[in-house]
């Protein structure tokens, strides 16, 4: 209890009252904090028809996921532009919808409409029919994208990617097929992490941010935060089998400022020179009293170097850096130890550049796709580690 009212003076304390309240309001999603409880029986019949149909069956004919209808009562249900009774059926994994299914619809459809907002696990193929289910009150959550009239190659690392949802293939599988599909990751690439499903971040993004981010279409997974882990883990392992000693990674909700590019350039230039492992373009929080161990000034920032790194919303990793997230071990910890950022920050010997003012931010009117809280929680607690390392480094 002492603890708990400890934090919470903190709190106040360093982030202030609007800072606390934010805590307070914009609580964690219990639902994408929990694992998904495993299906039962060892593959998916395909029911329906419909423009997937194909592609679902070769993928799971591929990974032997492919039940036999003839065993109904040992398979899970993958169902094809189902009718309404069929979204309540417990069996069924996903209802696959295409565009078509909508136009059939009629707005006095009660019962397909309840099965739509029912928690079903949905899966459409395009981004208008990602938009209509919203409309009709799906959670996000529960709609995976898998575009109609993708190439092969794509298409299977779609279907991959549910399946990993799903809890039927597991991550590390889904990875092997990552390393052998998708392009190199060269030195100095920039990737995005970004869920296809959240269109509204993605296409603020690409309208607002500098160009040349490559977007990775991240992992899936419940708990969310192991999904994230994962998608970071899938990006190093990627770019270090490409041969990659630096690459920059940002998440589709962090924004620059207009003068980005230049100072961009010039913390490259400074890295280029200095001993690192990672540059941390927005440093969350700090635990305790920073430890600054050298400070330099590079135009309108400081410069400092410290041993602790925590915030995942723009980075910069060396080889080393790259060589730790790529060994992220899913069973190492829960979400106070082993979420991706804490994995970092664990990294023995870590050496971390920042530069504050911080030369990127992180989107308050976004959600969390991992914890489902308003990104504004965050607001508080970056404004407060900034001014907790200006006021070390700067003159009274």
């Amino acid at each position: 209890m002492l603890d708990v009212a400890g934090r919470a003076c903190r709190i106040l304390a360093q982030e202030g009252v609007s800072g606390a309240l934010n805590r307070i309001r914009y609580r964690r999603d219990g639902l994408l904090m929990q694992g998904r409880r495993a299906g039962s029986g060892q593959g998916f019949v395909l029911l329906g028809q419909g423009r997937l149909m194909a592609g679902f069956r070769r993928e799971l004919a591929r990974l032997g996921l492919l039940g036999q209808v003839s065993r109904p009562g040992a398979t899970r249900k993958i169902f094809f532009n189902p009718h309404p009774a069929e979204f309540h059926d417990p069996r069924l994994a996903a209802a696959v919808l295409d565009d078509g299914y909508f136009a059939a619809l009629h707005p006095d459809d009660e019962e397909a409409l309840a099965g739509l907002r029912s928690g079903c696990p949905l899966i459409v193929t395009s981004v208008a029919g990602l938009q209509r289910v919203q409309a009709l009150g799906a959670a996000l959550r529960d709609v995976t994208l898998i575009q109609a009239g993708a190439r092969r190659p794509e298409l299977r690392l779609a279907v991959g990617r549910w399946l990993v949802y799903a809890d039927a293939l597991a991550p590390g599988d889904y990875l092997a097929d990552l390393l052998a599909l998708t392009p190199p990751i060269r030195t100095r690439d920039r990737i995005c992490i970004s869920l296809p499903e959240y269109t509204g971040r993605r296409a603020l993004f690409e309208s607002a941010n500098p160009s040349g981010f490559r977007l990775f279409n991240g992992i899936r997974l419940l708990p969310a935060w192991k999904g994230c882990a994962w998608s970071y883990k899938a990006i190093a392992a990627k770019a270090l089998q490409s041969g990659a000693r630096r690459l920059t990674i940002c998440e589709d909700d962090a924004f620059f400022a207009a003068d980005f590019s230049t100072c961009f350039k010039a913390i490259n230039r400074y890295l280029d020179r200095s001993r690192w492992d990672v540059f941390n373009g927005v440093m969350t929080r700090i635990e305790g009293e920073p430890d600054i161990r050298l400070r330099k000034r590079l135009g309108r920032n400081h410069i400092i170097h410290t041993p602790h790194m925590m915030g995942m919303v723009f980075n910069v990793y060396n080889r080393t850096a790259l060589e730790w997230m790529a060994d992220w071990n899913p069973e190492a910890g829960g979400t106070e130890t082993n979420t991706i950022d804490e994995w970092m920050n664990a990294m023995p010997g870590l050496k971390v550049v920042s530069a504050v003012p911080f030369i990127a931010g992180h989107r308050e009117d976004a959600h969390s796709t991992i914890f489902g809280f308003k990104n504004i929680r965050y607001s508080g607690m970056i404004r407060a580690t900034e001014r907790e390392i200006l006021s070390r480094i700067e003159p009274a």
